[in-house]
C-alpha cells in the first residue's frame, strides 16, 4: 500500500469516527445542554491547541531557524492549516454556549459587582468580536507564510526564508499577544473573579509541549518511508527532544510560578481557583499531573541515549501527549464541576468525536504538499538507515 493510499484511508477512518464522535454527542445536547457544552468545550480546546501550537512553533523556527525545524515543517504548516476548521468548531460556543457555561454571562451575573466592573470586557458581543479577530489575524499569517513556503517549493529562491523570518519575527509578537488573551477569554474567564497574569504564558507552553510531542510521534512514524528516510539522522530527534524536555522545565517553572505567587499572597480572590482543584477529588489529580508532567519525563529526558533512539522518544512524546489530555482536564473542568470530580461520558467521547474530524482535515492538508520542503538547505543530513549501519 502506498503512502497516499495509506493516508486516504486513515482519512476516511478518522472522519467516520469523528462524525460518529460528534453524532453521539449530539445526543447529551438534548438531555442536558449544560453538560454538553462542558465536555465540549475541553474537547476544543485539547484540538485546537494542536492548531494554536503548529503556528506558535511555525513561527518560533522561522525567527531562530535550525535543522529540527525542517523535518516537522510540513506537520506544523499542516496543523496551522487546520483554523477554519477550529473556527468552525468554535461557532457552536459562540452561538450557544456561552451563557451555559460562563458565569459572567448568566443572569445573575448583574448582582455581582466585581464581575460588573469587567463586564466592558466581559460581554458576549466582545467575547464574540475578540474571537474573529484571533482567527483573522492567525489566519492571515498562516496563509502569508504556507504561500511563501510553497513559492520555495516551486522557485527555490533562497532570499524566500529570509522574507519568512522577518515576517515571522513580528509575527511571533502578535501571536503571543493574541493568543494570550484568547486564552483569557476561552478558560480563565470560566472563573471570572480569577486572574493570573502569568496565565496566558503558561498555557501557551503547555500548547507548544503538547504540539512538539505530535511532531515527534508522525516524525518517527514516517522515519523508515521515502523522502524523511533520506534526511533524518539521531541528531533531528536529539533537538526534538531537547526542545520537548526544556518547555517541559519552562511549563513547571511558569505553573510554579503562579501557584507560588497566589500561596504567598493568600488573597480571597486568588486561591479559590487552586482549592477547587485539590478538593473534591480532583487534588489526585493535581498530584498526578506535578509528578508525571514534570518530575518523570524532565528525568527521562534528561538521558542523552533517550532522545538519540526514536523508538524511545516515540514512547515518551506518546506519554507527554496523554499527560497534556489530563492538565487540560484538570484546568478546564473544575471551574464547570466545583462540587466533586467526576468523568462523564462526554469527555471521552466529545474528544473522539473532534479529535477525529481534526485529524482527517488534519492528513488532508498534509497530503495535500510534498512532505518535506523541496528547497530548504537545512536537509542535508545522512540517511538515518546509514548512520544506523555504522553505529551498528
Amino acid at each position: 500500500m502506498t503512502l497516499a493510499e495509506q493516508f486516504k484511508r486513515i482519512q476516511r477512518m478518522a472522519a467516520i469516527v469523528g462524525v460518529l464522535g460528534l453524532a453521539l454527542c449530539l445526543i447529551e445536547l438534548f438531555v442536558d445542554r449544560a453538560q454538553f457544552f462542558q465536555s465540549y468545550l475541553f474537547a476544543f480546546i485539547f484540538w485546537n491547541g494542536l492548531t494554536v501550537g503548529s503556528l506558535a512553533v511555525y513561527l518560533l523556527h522561522n525567527v531562530v531557524g535550525g535543522n529540527w525545524g525542517a523535518v516537522i515543517r510540513r506537520f506544523v504548516e499542516a496543523g496551522a492549516r487546520t483554523l477554519p476548521l477550529t473556527f468552525v468548531l468554535l461557532l457552536p460556543i459562540l452561538l450557544f454556549g456561552i451563557p451555559l457555561i460562563y458565569s459572567w454571562a448568566q443572569p445573575e451575573a448583574a448582582h455581582d459587582a466585581n464581575i460588573q466592573f469587567k463586564s466592558p470586557y466581559l460581554n458576549i458581543p466582545g467575547f464574540i468580536m475578540r474571537a474573529v479577530v484571533y482567527f483573522l489575524i492567525w489566519g492571515f499569517y498562516t496563509y502569508r507564510l504556507t504561500r511563501l513556503s510553497d513559492a520555495q517549493d516551486r522557485t527555490g529562491d533562497p532570499m524566500i526564508q529570509e522574507r519568512m523570518r522577518r515576517l515571522s519575527t513580528f509575527g511571533l509578537l502578535i501571536f503571543v499577544l493574541t493568543a494570550t488573551f484568547a486564552f483569557i477569554d476561552w478558560i480563565m474567564s470560566l472563573e471570572p473573579h480569577w486572574y493570573s497574569t502569568i496565565y496566558g504564558a503558561m498555557f501557551l507552553v503547555g500548547q507548544m509541549l503538547e504540539t512538539l510531542a505530535f511532531c515527534i510521534i508522525l516524525l518517527v512514524l514516517f522515519s523508515k518511508r521515502k523522502p524523511f528516510v533520506q534526511v533524518l539522522n539521531y541528531q533531528h530527534f536529539h533537538d526534538l527532544g531537547n526542545l520537548m524536555l526544556a518547555f517541559t522545565m519552562l511549563w513547571a517553572y511558569t505553573s510554579l510560578s503562579q501557584f507560588l505567587i497566589i500561596w504567598a499572597g493568600n488573597l480571597p480572590e486568588e486561591i479559590p481557583w487552586y482549592i477547587r482543584r485539590f478538593t473534591g477529588g480532583w487534588g489526585y489529580l493535581g498530584w498526578f499531573i506535578g509528578v508525571f508532567h514534570f518530575c518523570v519525563p524532565f528525568v527521562i529526558l534528561l538521558m542523552r541515549f533517550v532522545k538519540k533512539n526514536p523508538n524511545l522518544l516515540y514512547k515518551v512524546a506518546i506519554y507527554m501527549f496523554f499527560v497534556r489530555f489530563i492538565d487540560i482536564f484538570w484546568i478546564v473542568e473544575p471551574a464547570l464541576r466545583q462540587r466533586r470530580f467526576y468523568v462523564h461520558w462526554m469527555d471521552i467521547v466529545a474528544p473522539i468525536g473532534v479529535g477525529g474530524v481534526w485529524i482527517a482535515f488534519f492528513l488532508w492538508q498534509l497530503s495535500s504538499r510534498p512532505l518535506l520542503p523541496l528547497h530548504d538547505a537545512r536537509l542535508g543530513y545522512l540517511p538515518l538507515e546509514t548512520e544506523a549501519a555504522e553505529l551498528t
